[in-house]
């Protein structure tokens, strides 16, 4: 009898069980039609010709539409700038992004970019490019299989920003980290917040000139984007 009371217990207990909920991390890329970022952009181009042109902008991107398509919703982004807050956004361009399987893919400028995978975790790791065919920016540099590939550091970590923003759990892309002394360097990054998205971008893209009248001068540009509001 007392066996038969103890098999109802743990029958009793395993009704009781819920299922464990697995944290996949998608809302630190969260894509739903009427959000939008705004970003102030800081942009330095370089030139072996002429000295640097500082570039100061802001950027806009919206969440205009979406578009349900073999079970996979592809969301339509407006990207428009302007050159301070006392004027009006410009559309620029469109852009769109998807969740196919478990990869986030951004079409950037026709161009499409893996730029996270699910789940996602310190270790994570993924081709960035697996679905283009862009070359390199430094095309000498002997990069290596891993290095090519997108890597995560500071997982959810808080991050506060210049202009005073406070995130509580953030992840950093590390989309490229190359750099030479001889041939340049091409470092990027991109930090997301959970339920914001991304919130900041840097990159800097130079060739360094050793040889000729240009030696010790460099060309490529320097770009950072930061968040400044959001429309959740």
């Amino acid at each position: 009898m007392r066996y038969g009371c103890l098999l109802l217990i743990l029958m009793l207990l395993a009704c009781d069980d819920k299922p464990i909920g697995i944290d996949l991390g998608t809302d630190f890329f969260p894509l739903r039609t009427g959000r939008q970022w705004s970003y102030s952009i800081d942009k330095t181009t370089y030139s072996y010709l002429n000295n640097p042109a500082e570039q100061h902008y802001e950027l806009n991107i919206k969440v205009a539409d979406s578009l349900i398509t073999d079970g996979s919703t592809t969301y339509s982004l407006i990207i428009s700038t302007r050159n301070s807050s006392t004027e009006q956004w410009q559309i620029q361009e469109s852009w769109s992004a998807r969740i196919f399987g478990n990869q986030v893919i951004q079409n950037e400028s026709n161009i499409n970019l893996v730029k996270l995978i699910f789940p996602v975790g310190p270790t994570t790791s993924w081709d960035g490019n697996q679905y283009n065919n862009e070359p390199p920016f430094l095309e000498n540099y002997q990069a290596t299989p891993n290095q090519l590939l997108c890597r995560i550091e500071n997982y959810n970590q808080p991050k506060e920003l210049e202009g005073g923003l406070n995130f509580e759990r953030t992840l950093t892309v590390v989309v490229s980290n190359l750099s030479d002394p001889i041939i340049g360097q091409d470092l990027q990054k991109e930090t997301y917040a959970r339920g914001v998205g991304l919130i900041q971008k840097e990159v800097s893209q130079v060739e360094f000139c050793n040889q000729g009248n240009c030696t010790g001068l460099r060309q490529g540009v320097r770009y950072i984007q930061t968040l400044t509001s959001y429309v959740p």
